[in-house]
């Protein structure tokens, strides 16, 4: 179990090319934590402060788009090259409590299904809804997608909401599914 007062988490410390000194979580974020720092300083100490801060905002992230926070994994050191320090970032949400909420008031998020047979790119939005789960909107589609999703919404009154879930995982899969079964076959009709 993860403790919010004290959250610990695995990094890595390492300077660019520009003498930049960037911090990595790479077992928090296995997609993009190896390529892309979540925080960079001028200074070694600045750039672990940062990490402190960023941390936090990234986890208080996770937690309201109503996720469990991940359990720390250990950066294996037979990963890590020449010039890569693995450290640990300690951090907490309370010295950021009213910046974090600040921040969150606008969070969204953005799921994307891409058409590969008309290279073309549908997507929808989704705000966090009082009931604390997160509602889906149609958000972009081209002129001809327009027409078929006007067409679905006529027999849908609660237009523009495509649905309503907890998880954004949950929220792809359904928006994936409504594309194929909807967008993509009237697309062909």
């Amino acid at each position: 179990m993860v403790n919010p007062d004290k959250l610990v988490y695995p990094a890595f410390i390492q300077q660019d090319d520009e003498g930049i000194f960037c911090v990595y979580f790479p077992t928090l974020f296995p997609e993009s934590g190896w390529d892309f720092p979540l925080t960079r300083g001028e200074t070694k100490r600045k750039a672990i402060q940062d990490a402190k801060k960023d941390l936090a905002y990234s986890l208080a992230g996770i937690l309201y788009d109503n996720e469990e926070l991940p359990e720390p994994i250990p950066i294996n050191s037979n990963d890590l090259s020449e010039g890569m320090e693995l450290i640990d970032i300690e951090t907490s949400f309370e010295p950021y409590a009213e910046e974090i909420q600040e921040h969150l008031k606008g969070r969204h998020w953005h799921i994307t299904y891409y058409d590969e047979e008309n290279d073309d790119f549908i997507e929808a939005i989704g705000y966090k809804n009082e009931q604390g789960t997160w509602d889906i909107f149609f958000e972009y589609c081209s002129e001809d997608d327009i027409e078929i999703f006007d067409s679905f919404c006529k027999n849908n009154p609660d237009y523009p909401l495509l649905f309503t879930v907890k998880l954004r995982t949950e929220a792809e899969e359904k928006f994936n599914q409504f594309v194929e079964d909807v967008i993509l076959k009237r697309k062909k009709d």
